[in-house]
């Protein structure tokens, strides 16, 4: 009895593998890691740092410009630092699915690696021109999956019995340290979420009523996408 390549996807999904799904809600790296700043700037001078574009309609004061800056950049710090950790970890867990889909090949035959190998280039080049435009897949109405479920996701490639056992074992030595990073990125970007929900619950702190009434019309009022990135802005 001959098995399906994607039946090996099942084990990989119980492992949560490079939590596509976090990384996607935080969206700072489905497909790039946020840039690792150094600590000489990490944390900018008060003049460099920007307010959020959602603040710039609310007629602040030049005082309340300064006490906000200087949130953002006390901020900044913490930010910089979880950020770096956070690209470590999503680094280390590419580059340890890679090596186990690197090791199921090792297994296949010269024809099997071939398709494999041909699909992933297919699927690297429309990935490289959907980057070039600005259309993007429609990622609400699709469910996330994994990079090794997609790879091994190839209509046409199965696996004899003795290829699935030794896929198997494989799989047995990588899931344990893809587990941790997947427990180490969740844990990551929920420090990144709360630091950033954080900061701006100081900066609202600087705000007037009116200020705070305006700026709530302005999040209640805004695209989804539209209100993180004016929020957000720097």
């Amino acid at each position: 009895m001959r098995h399906s390549i994607t039946s090996l996807s099942r084990y990989l999904a119980v492992a949560g593998v490079l939590t596509v799904c976090s990384a996607r809600a935080a969206e700072p790296a489905v497909a790039v890691v946020k840039p690792v700043r150094t600590a000489t700037d990490a944390s900018p001078a008060p003049e460099q740092v920007a307010l959020p574009a959602c603040l710039q309609q609310l007629e602040l004061s030049a005082a309340q410009q300064d006490q906000i800056k200087g949130i953002i950049q006390e901020y900044e710090v913490d930010l910089a630092a979880v950020w770096k950790q956070f690209g470590d970890r999503y680094v280390q867990a590419v580059r340890v699915e890679a090596m186990l889909l690197s090791a199921v090949e090792d297994n296949l035959t010269a024809a099997q690696r071939k398709q494999v190998r041909d699909q992933r280039r297919r699927v690297a080049q429309h990935e490289k021109k959907l980057a070039a435009t600005s259309d993007k897949p429609n990622q609400a109405t699709s469910s996330p999956i994994s990079a090794v479920e997609e790879e091994l996701a190839i209509v046409g490639v199965s696996l004899t019995p003795e290829q699935e056992a030794a896929a198997d074992k494989i799989q047995e030595k990588y899931i344990s340290r893809l587990r941790s990073l997947n427990r180490d990125i969740q844990g990551l970007h929920t420090r990144l979420v709360s630091l950033e929900a954080d900061k701006f619950a100081e900066i609202e702190k600087a705000l007037t009523k009116d200020q705070l009434k305006h700026l709530s019309e302005i999040r209640q009022s805004a695209p989804a996408e539209d209100a993180v990135e004016a929020v957000h802005a720097k």
